[in-house]
């Protein structure tokens, strides 16, 4: 199975010898065999006059099981408009530039960071490599992202005073409540019940989500 990285050097070399006018089809064969489950292929049609209205086809698709929102389901509309993506901001704010960026440049682009998206906080890799064509608009646009982490984001910042934040930070370092509680010099009960009251105060379902959304607020 293809690392993010090869699958990155050979699209590229692939773009690289391509000739004007190709199909995205010629380039993205160079990476169509096994690929991991959090890698995303698309191919974005830039025909419409307006970025807003293009659509997306999927060619390999985000398979990693997730509740954080439904873009597994998203995938599966053939193709996507982006007219009907729910969170029109991201849209706005992330993907459109984007898009433009790389159709006015006609130049690939590799960037790297995180954006929220659909309530969630999302870490990424993503290349963009646009149609070689020196005198038209492109008509398409090759989109291969790999999602690294997907955060649940909080309904409300955290309220935390220092005994809160010690019980959080010593939660992410896989401390058990008893040995908080020692470490702090409280009782077992009362990190109990300071537990429970970030889980309320932050909508937190179990431990596991409290501890997801404290990190998805931190970074």
């Amino acid at each position: 199975m293809k690392s993010f990285a090869t699958c990155v050097h050979d699209l590229m070399d692939a773009w690289i010898t391509s000739r004007e006018g190709a199909q995205a089809t010629d380039i993205y064969q160079a990476v169509m065999g096994p690929t991991q489950p959090n890698v995303v292929l698309a191919v974005v049609d830039c025909r419409d006059s307006e970025i807003g209205t293009f659509s997306v086809d999927f060619i390999h698709r985000y398979s990693i099981a997730t509740t954080a929102f439904d873009f597994l389901k998203l995938q599966w509309q053939e193709p996507l408009d982006l007219r009907s993506f729910l969170d029109q901001k991201y849209l706005r704010d992330s993907v459109i530039p984007a898009l433009s960026r790389v159709m006015n440049g006609r130049r690939p682009s590799l960037s790297k960071g995180n954006t929220a998206c659909g309530g969630c906080k999302i870490f990424y890799e993503m290349l963009l490599i646009p149609q070689k064509n020196a005198i038209q608009q492109c008509e398409w646009c090759i989109l291969f992202s790999k999602i690294d982490l997907v955060l649940p984001a909080a309904l409300q910042q955290f309220q935390a005073d220092g005994i809160d934040l010690s019980i959080l930070q010593l939660l992410t370092e896989g401390a058990f409540q008893k040995e908080i509680g020692a470490r702090l010099k409280l009782s077992p009960r009362t990190i109990e019940h300071r537990i429970e009251r970030l889980k309320e105060r932050v909508g937190a379902k179990n431990l596991h989500h409290l501890v997801a959304l404290w990190i998805s607020v931190r970074v």
